[in-house]
């Protein structure tokens, strides 16, 4: 039997929730779709028995750690997979899976690409474990003009997506005039959990209004702790399946990718996290939006007063009109959108 020539191996940390996650998952299931075979590597997670109802192939390995004895056991199965398997094309998201496979592409001859899902902390010792391959791709222009100045890289290597919506999925299933629920979705960690600890008091303040928080992490105990005796706030942990609760929304609060997903939608969104604060997203706000990937990087500091006015506003409005925003996505976050962005490229190196 010949061998198919459309493999691509994709590398990441892990597979439990989280934007850059959800974006490999949804590649991965296209590329399947157009014809190629996939193999994931990584440290596993929620999202792998998504990847195995539609036939992708899965190995796992401890690829989120910088821990040398896991570092070792990670470039050991990549080599004899690479080898095995004869791979040419090789797709790296994160700094470990790229660092790691670009200390193998010096010795198996493979294509490296990667790409840059945020922006992180840049300090001499990172930026020399940091290898960006052969050519990138970036989620946002933000993100390009970061990996260009903090990096240097060549403009002509980078390459803009997007993170693809899946429409399929994220839809709406009927307007619900009761829905009470304030919906935040993310990750909850020390760098990523203020709007969580604020929606806490906004609860103590606003107790005929529920709260729906989202999401897993090393804080989720402290702000469980924090919320105690709230009736009107609920924790859900960690959820595969956050389309039941966008269902129940009648404001999403957020950023990034759950904020894109919550305009599929059609719901009131409030830009707002650790990163910054752009309030009420209207149509006016979409080109910063577009330009820092729905993040409100480097925009105002979140502050309680303000998320609390916005809110308020929203609760009180009854004339907002979002039936823009599905439609909105549908042109510019598409999943075939993004896909046909890496495909030009990977293209170009297995053809």
């Amino acid at each position: 039997m010949a061998r198919n020539k459309k493999i691509v191996l994709q590398a990441l940390m892990g597979l439990d929730i989280g934007g850059a996650e959800t974006h490999v998952v949804e590649l991965c299931i296209e590329l399947k779709k157009r014809g190629y075979r996939v193999i994931v590597v990584s440290n596993g997670g929620v999202y792998e028995s998504l990847l195995k109802e539609n036939n992708i192939e899965i190995q796992n390995t401890p690829l989120h750690t910088k821990n040398p004895i896991s570092a070792l056991k990670s470039m050991k199965l990549l080599w004899n997979i690479i080898k095995s398997e004869d791979i040419k094309l090789v797709h790296a998201h994160g700094r470990i899976p790229a660092f790691l496979l670009s200390i193998l592409q010096r010795y198996i001859g493979f294509t490296m690409i990667t790409t840059a899902h945020g922006t992180f902390k840049v300090n001499p010792i990172l930026k020399l474990m940091t290898n960006w391959g052969d050519e990138v791709f970036a989620v946002s222009p933000d993100i390009r003009e970061y990996l260009i100045d903090n990096y240097h890289i060549s403009e002509d290597m980078i390459h803009l997506t997007v993170n693809g919506i899946n429409l399929n999925r994220f839809k709406p299933m009927g307007n619900n005039i009761d829905n009470k629920y304030i919906v935040h979705i993310s990750r909850l960690e020390d760098t990523t959990s203020l709007v969580a600890e604020y929606l806490i008091q906004y609860a103590k303040d606003n107790p005929s209004w529920n709260i729906l928080i989202v999401g897993d992490g090393k804080e989720l105990s402290r702000l469980k702790e924090k919320a105690k005796g709230l009736d009107n706030l609920i924790f859900t942990g960690k959820s595969i399946d956050i389309t039941k609760e966008l269902n129940k929304a009648k404001i999403f609060v957020g950023i990034s990718r759950a904020a894109l997903e919550a305009m599929a939608y059609n719901l009131p969104i409030i830009l707002g996290g650790n990163y910054g604060y752009m309030g009420i997203l209207h149509k006016d706000k979409l080109n910063l939006a577009e330009f820092n990937n729905f993040t409100a990087r480097d925009t105002d500091v979140i502050q309680y007063k303000n998320l609390k006015r916005d809110l308020d506003i929203l609760l009180k409005e009854k004339n907002l009109n979002t039936t823009w925003e599905r439609e909105y996505i549908k042109e510019n976050y598409s999943i075939k959108r993004m896909v046909d962005n890496y495909e030009k490229i990977y293209r170009l190196y297995l053809d």
